[in-house]
């Protein structure tokens, strides 16, 4: 009888064994289940904060380029358009893939004259918090995602596309070329003529960069190329070696200009910028320079800063009596960001947070 007590106690201890492995079989398999499911929505979770962060770096540069032309400081109203335009053509998780939405009053602040600042989110507050896809089973329902970027417009030390070789001198005493519209600069190619607001041309190296590459750093064909397409090697404020250009090499000033004034979508003469529509082909970066120390034969021109210049007028005349006339500008394009604005000054963007 002994015997068969210890059998079915063996038998017992086998039942129970089993019992237990599918315990901690079914425990695994559930905690398994768990770290599977947080895992899906973690990964939606950083997916969503990825894409909000990318929608408003996207916001903060386009708000940020809203530069206004006559001081540097950013255009509030046009900034803030210009943010939930970039903003609202990403897209971010909520139940599925949805596009960004900008509240342009609540969303974006300005913290200084020169800078944006926008939040976009996935949030209850707003009624587009993220949904989950497991942990919904532990009463999470949605969560709360948000991304910040600030972004803001700086001067320019060194630029390297599309630079003009006309260079304007700068002023007595550091003053600036006016911005206002009513202040009409007409520009000469031959340097001694003495209108105000006389560009002098400038002999950049030769450059292996742009439209114009490869050409010889003189000649009619260069002129008219760097005229018509601008310089795409790197000029930096300080830069002295650049030479003044002799003569006034009119005929392929003109030519490049007017291929400039042609390329342009909004061809209305005697507009101010503020009016103007068009694919910015009539905007000229060009360098400012120190002074020119002498006007006959070459001389070395030292960079002082850089301006937007828009043509008012395409090209006329002849000779000593080709024109353009004008406004000087604050414009945005590609560069290397200081910090002190010069008296004029062209802007690059750049986010800052």
């Amino acid at each position: 009888m002994k015997e068969d007590t210890d059998m079915t106690s063996g038998k017992d201890n086998a039942r129970n064994d089993r019992g237990v492995a599918m315990l901690y079989v079914a425990v695994f398999l559930m905690s398994s289940l768990w770290l599977v499911s947080l895992a899906i929505d973690m990964g939606k979770l950083m997916t969503t904060r990825a894409e909000l962060q990318r929608a408003a770096d996207a916001a903060a540069l386009a708000g940020a380029s809203a530069v206004d032309p006559a001081n540097g400081t950013l255009t509030q109203a046009l900034a803030r358009t210009r943010a939930v335009a970039a903003g609202g053509a990403n897209t971010a998780l909520r139940e599925g893939s949805e596009s960004v939405v900008i509240n342009p009053d609540n969303d974006i602040i300005f913290p200084k004259a020169s800078e944006i600042k926008v939040t976009v989110h996935r949030d209850a507050a707003n009624g587009n918090a993220m949904t989950t896809i497991f942990a919904r089973a532990l009463g999470i329902n949605a969560l709360d995602v948000k991304a910040d970027a600030t972004a803001k417009a700086v001067p320019i030390t060194e630029t390297c596309t599309r630079l003009l070789p006309f260079a304007p001198a700068l002023l007595a005493n550091g003053v600036p070329y006016s911005k206002d519209c009513t202040s009409v600069y007409t520009l000469k190619a031959d340097p001694t003529m003495a209108n105000g607001g006389n560009f002098q041309l400038l002999s950049f190296p030769a450059c292996n960069q742009g439209p114009c590459a490869g050409m010889s750093p003189n000649g009619a064909n260069t002129i008219r190329c760097l005229m018509a397409n601008g310089y795409y090697c790197c000029v930096d404020i300080g830069n002295t070696y650049t030479n003044t250009k002799p003569g006034n090499n009119v005929g392929p000033v003109k030519q490049g200009l007017q291929a400039r004034w042609d390329g342009d979508t909004d061809r209305a003469q005697n507009i101010c910028y503020s009016q103007y529509r068009g694919n910015y082909s009539r905007v000229m970066p060009v360098p400012i320079v120190q002074t020119f120390a002498g006007l006959n034969g070459r001389t070395d021109a030292k960079i002082t800063g850089f301006a937007g210049f828009f043509m008012r007028t395409p090209p006329t005349g002849n000779g000593n009596n080709m024109i353009v006339t004008g406004q000087f500008i604050d414009y945005v394009q590609p560069g290397v960001g200081g910090s002190n604005p010069p008296p004029n000054a062209l802007y690059t963007i750049r986010l800052t947070e």
